[in-house]
């Protein structure tokens, strides 16, 4: 998930933040003490927020990218679909591909416009793939024709990324201000591969966007091993949004019951989950008595979790002060957005949940700030009835 470069104006919001109290929530035990939630739960935010289905009749649409200020493409993760939308309700489809595989939560998932689209028309997906029998997550490069009116895959530059039920499959892209390309992976369900190097599952992979190698700055670039050369972070269960704020990389990671999870992601960095023998789920979703450093959630859910999907930072006039300073993530159990402010340190200093939003659409995916600064989610109930959604602070 990602935010448009372009800022229109608009009205200064204020007030869109409540502060919380103290509270705590006790959850199942697992390795270790007793879980206690992290941060306060959400209250509900004192802005107005307004709110209308743009697009209806979807199935799972995952992600989508702005490619210009009334356009944009989105994906369906089990229709298998790329589709040029419009903000007035238009829609058709642009893109598919022979290969491209749906299973349990995999599919194709999500869309990332390269830097220099409006000049090549390209842009990337994660997806599910099926050859010869066997299934696992890739990385492709497409291109979108002048004519905005089809699509073509040009090349695969990630392919290996674990998926067996298709359960776990991530996925989320985000460019950094340095051109690499950000890859946010799942588990697969694997009691190994959040921690095994080799392995591209569970893992923050940063790769150069052309060739799909690993980005000359990891932490493993010398490695003989290939998928190891492009990890940037490791340890983490199932990677679904990628934000860049200014020059960080943060994500939003879906948890077990213990905690959902919003990471500011370190080169080589150890986000602490391990959950063998046997993937038992009950362990923290960071452990901090594994060897080593592991990194510290900027933000957690606690029990119970919400299943967070995205995140997105507000951008533009039209949020006020809370421009760059607020990420927005959706959740699929909770129904709902969260609001999360953040000082410059990255430190949680509020959170906030719109009444608007709150199980008024039903499970919430995908999230994208467009080029005005208005906020488009997508749904994920399935049976087509899904839709696309505008969201805007009154």
């Amino acid at each position: 998930m990602r935010q448009a470069s372009v800022v229109a104006a608009g009205a200064l919001v204020a007030g869109l933040l409540v502060a919380t109290g103290p509270a705590s929530t006790a959850a199942p035990a697992g390795r270790g003490a007793s879980l206690r939630a992290s941060e306060p739960p959400a209250a509900p935010a004192s802005a107005r927020i307004g709110s209308r289905v743009v697009l209806g009749g979807l199935d799972h649409p995952w992600d989508l990218a702005f490619i210009s200020k009334k356009r944009f493409l989105f994906t369906e993760r089990d229709r298998l679909r790329i589709s040029l939308g419009t903000v007035g309700g238009g829609r058709r489809t642009v893109g598919r591909a022979a290969g491209l595989w749906s299973g349990g939560e995999t599919g194709l998932m999500a869309i990332e416009l390269a830097p220099r689209f409006a000049r090549n028309g390209q842009f990337y997906t994660c997806h599910g793939w099926r050859s010869a029998g066997r299934t696992d997550v890739r990385v492709a490069r497409w291109r979108l024709n002048d004519a905005r009116t089809k699509a073509r895959l040009v090349r695969t530059i990630v392919r290996g990324l674990p998926s067996t039920s298709g359960r776990h499959g991530g996925c989320a892209l985000v460019f950094g201000r340095n051109g690499a390309l950000y890859i946010g992976t799942g588990d697969a369900a694997s009691s190994r591969t959040p921690r095994r190097l080799k392995s591209g599952g569970g893992k923050v992979l940063r790769v150069n966007p052309r060739t799909g190698r690993g980005w000359p700055k990891n932490r493993w670039a010398g490695s003989k091993n290939a998928m190891k050369r492009r990890v940037f972070t490791y340890g983490h269960r199932n990677v679904q949004g990628l934000a860049r704020r200014g020059t960080q990389i943060w994500n939003v990671e879906q948890g077990t019951s213990r905690d959902d999870e919003v990471n500011r992601l370190r080169r080589g960095g150890d986000y602490g989950w391990k959950p063998g023998p046997g993937y038992d789920e009950s362990v923290p979703m960071t452990d901090h008595g594994l060897p080593g450093k592991q990194r510290k959630a900027r933000w957690r859910s606690g029990y119970p979790t919400i299943a967070a999907s995205a995140g997105a930072w507000l951008r533009g006039k039209r949020w006020g002060r809370k421009s760059g300073r607020v990420l927005a993530i959706t959740a699929l159990k909770a129904q709902q957005v969260r609001f999360l402010a953040f000082n410059k340190r990255g430190r949680l200093v509020k959170q906030s949940r719109p009444a608007r939003l709150y199980r008024r659409y039903g499970r919430l995916r995908g999230i994208t700030v467009a080029p005005d600064g208005v906020l488009y989610v997508s749904t994920s109930n399935g049976g087509g009835r899904d839709r696309i959604i505008r969201v805007v602070p009154r």
